[in-house]
């Protein structure tokens, strides 16, 4: 689903604060509070429409109110006003036209799952009550939707027509899609970015919805608003823009910022100008570089199962169920943190870590997507490997679903408790089908082993020649040693790639008659079924599953790749106008760059510099990659033919470019009209004056960055 990128701020309401937005160059979109009088509201809608701001408004109900009547949400310094008219109130969204894009709602509700819990229990915290003790993680589910429809329902036919957004932290964005919420809204901080917005992607994927990040720095960017808090913000924006958002948005802390730590810094401090020139080198940068609009190439999936309710962030409770200890984080939970080690390079002691390069350090092409179950079939083969890590509840319909994924090729791995059928924690696992996989991954389960502490090897290659198995003689010690549970298991199609063992020696067949990991081949593509009946996170067998994700991270790894730090974030996004693939590189690193090099269907750049705390950008079509040192930089024309690339380019600024060559043959490049040679696998450097687009000439202007002499008023924000 295609989103161009907006860049934009939260703002005081009032068309004079608009104003001050524009001057102050801050973006093309805003977040703003409902002016309560109905003629200033037409005229901040108008004035919009006129200028072209693409325009949302915060919550106009209190927060886990639904039969009140409208007001600001209840809270510290924001009590309640009535407003106008359902009637009056469509007026001003009709006059925005299509620069109007919707209202908060339900805003923070994943609250409910991740919160403590003090604050839900009797509101304290003024805002949403705690859902009622349930039984099982279904009922978890159904209630959490019927909860929030409560609100959806009421915000429609009370108060006003939609597209409704929400605003939010954890992984819960599949079920406000479900619920009824029209866009998508990540609340970027509190939790890890990485999981976020893989969560919040996979989801808009999922349900078709569009989607955006607020960050909320100043509540969670840091103790302090000193030097690695300003690289901290700018390392924010930028990932969120790589991660495909459409809209990004500051919550507060851009005009002046004042925490309860005593730390206060007015509207012309050096560190408020500092964070509005962040903000405005991101807006500069999404009009002067044209970011693709078909969102990054995702191609490794985590599934987000049937009824898991892991918050993903603060409270260690499953659905926010805090009086039972059967709801505490287990396991099945745990396994979202196992996502973390995609962004972390392997250890270089590590004995099974196999290959020519190391391109561990980033999922396939730099990102992955937490994948909701009720995703389309459509949707599930866009991604080739997908991976089942948290709670599962398997039923007839997500069972063929996952079935016809495989035969149309994809690469499926899964363990035994994601193919049981319970809903409630504290009951035994019962396996779907009474434990009858023969059809999807060649086996039939048959029972248990006792649980003890065992080791597993694996001895057999995949059939899948880049999933590299760590293969040892089968006398060799145990590796992995875990206490776990095997499955009794009868192999039917299904080929063992590893086995559990205890001792040095032990012969093939043994060790294939004791399956830890099987595959098997279905249509045109594999599955693959871990036969223990642990979750993957479970400390028995965690260290085997950590393994067991670097080989499909590594052998799911695409035609582009990045060799270089674990702090480097890449993306990688097919351009249609010019006809290539832009990647972008940020390096995260807040002092130190690094040198990076990117792998082209085989061939290799020479290796160029990621500056810390900076994103650079390289364009590549039929081996060539051109990275300018700029990131203010666009490629508006790329002509290949002849063993020549001609291309045209326009940049912000006077800078060098780099051209490298990864084929075997010469090619002459020309940018703007000036040309070399570059022979194979080499690279050569060119100059490239600043250039603006016509179309685009205030963008390119020398003096953007820089802030005009400006009076604020202070005013309150909608956050």
């Amino acid at each position: 689903m295609g989103q161009p990128l907006w860049i934009g701020a939260s703002v005081p309401a009032g068309v004079k604060y608009l104003e001050a937005f524009r001057k102050l160059k801050l973006g093309e979109c805003v977040l703003t509070l409902l002016p309560v009088d109905h003629a200033e509201a037409l005229a901040v809608a108008r004035y919009c429409k006129r200028r072209r701001i693409h325009l949302y408004f915060s919550e106009l109900l209190c927060r886990g109110e639904a039969d009140k009547g409208a007001g600001r949400p209840a809270g510290r310094n924001m009590p309640r006003r009535k407003f106008f008219s359902k009637a009056a109130l469509e007026e001003v969204f009709d006059a925005a036209g299509e620069y109007y894009h919707g209202r908060m709602t339900i805003g923070e509700a994943g609250g409910v799952l991740y919160w403590p819990r003090a604050y839900l229990i009797n509101r304290r915290a003024q805002c949403w009550a705690n859902l009622k003790p349930v039984e099982t993680m279904e009922e978890a589910h159904k209630e959490y939707i019927r909860y929030l429809k409560r609100f959806i329902r009421f915000e429609l036919e009370k108060i006003g027509r939609g597209p409704l957004l929400d605003v939010d932290s954890a992984l819960v964005f599949k079920y406000h899609a479900e619920a009824g919420i029209d866009n998508l809204c990540l609340e970027s901080m509190p939790g890890d970015p990485h999981r976020m917005h893989a969560a919040i992607r996979g989801a808009a994927k999922a349900y078709d919805k569009p989607w955006g990040t607020h960050i909320a720095m100043s509540c969670y960017g840091g103790m302090r608003l000193d030097e690695l808090y300003l690289k901290r913000w700018k390392t924010a924006v930028f990932h969120a823009a790589i991660c495909g958002a459409g809209y990004i948005w500051p919550e507060s802390g851009h005009f002046v910022y004042d925490q309860r730590n005593g730390e206060k810094f007015a509207f012309r401090s050096p560190q408020m100008l500092r964070v509005r020139r962040i903000l405005r080198e991101a807006y500069q940068f999404s009009k002067v570089h044209r970011r693709p609009l078909d969102g990054p190439r995702v191609t490794f999936g985590v599934v987000h199962g049937n009824h898991d309710g892991a918050p993903g962030l603060w409270n260690p409770s499953a659905w926010g169920q805090t009086d039972d200890r059967k709801w505490l984080a287990g396991p099945a939970e745990d396994g979202w943190e196992l996502v973390d080690t995609f962004h972390r390079k392997n250890d270089w002691p590590k004995e099974t870590i196999l290959g020519d390069m190391d391109f561990s350090g980033n999922p396939p092409y730099g990102q992955y997507d937490a994948v909701p179950i009720e995703a389309p079939l459509k949707v599930l083969k866009s991604y080739s490997c997908l991976v089942f890590l948290g709670w599962n509840t398997m039923t007839l319909a997500i069972y063929d679903k996952l079935k016809a994924y495989v035969q149309a090729g994809g690469h499926l791995v899964m363990s035994l408790p994601h193919l049981s059928t319970r809903t409630d924690r504290a009951a035994e696992m019962k396996l779907f089908r009474g434990g009858d996989f023969r059809d999807l991954f060649g086996v039939k389960i048959l029972g248990k082993d006792e649980k003890a502490v065992r080791g597993i090897k694996c001895t057999v290659d995949s059939s899948l020649p880049r999933w590299r198995m760590p293969r040892w003689r089968v006398c060799t010690d145990p590796r992995f040693l875990g206490a776990f549970t095997p499955a009794r298991v009868k192999v039917t199609s299904a080929r063992v790639l590893c086995g559990h063992d205890v001792f040095y020696d032990i012969t093939p067949e043994q060790l294939a008659s004791q399956p830890v990991l099987v595959e098997n081949s279905l249509g045109k593509g594999k599955a693959f079924l871990v036969t223990v009946w642990e979750y993957p996170a479970d400390k028995g067998i965690a260290r085997f599953t950590e393994d067991l994700l670097r080989v499909a991270l590594a052998g799911e790894q695409g035609e582009i790749r990045l060799l270089a730090s674990d702090r480097v974030r890449y993306a990688v996004y097919d351009s249609r106008e010019p006809e290539c693939q832009v990647v972008y590189l940020l390096n995260t690193d807040p002092d130190c760059p690094c040198q990076a090099r990117l792998w082209v269907r085989g061939g290799m750049t020479r290796f160029f510099v990621l500056p810390a705390n900076e994103l650079r950008v390289a364009w590549i079509r039929e081996g060539v990659v051109v990275t300018p040192e700029s990131k203010m930089t666009d490629v508006a024309q790329w002509d290949v033919g002849g063993g020549r690339h001609t291309l045209k380019v326009f940049t912000a600024v006077d800078q060098g470019v780099e051209v490298h060559n990864t084929t075997d043959k010469d090619v002459k490049v020309t940018i703007n009209g000036e040309s070399r040679v570059c022979p194979a696998g080499k690279a050569v450097r060119m100059a490239l004056k600043r250039r603006a687009d016509p179309a685009r000439k205030e963008f390119f202007a020398a003096g953007f960055l820089e802030e005009p002499d400006f009076c604020w008023e202070p005013a309150d924000l909608p956050y």
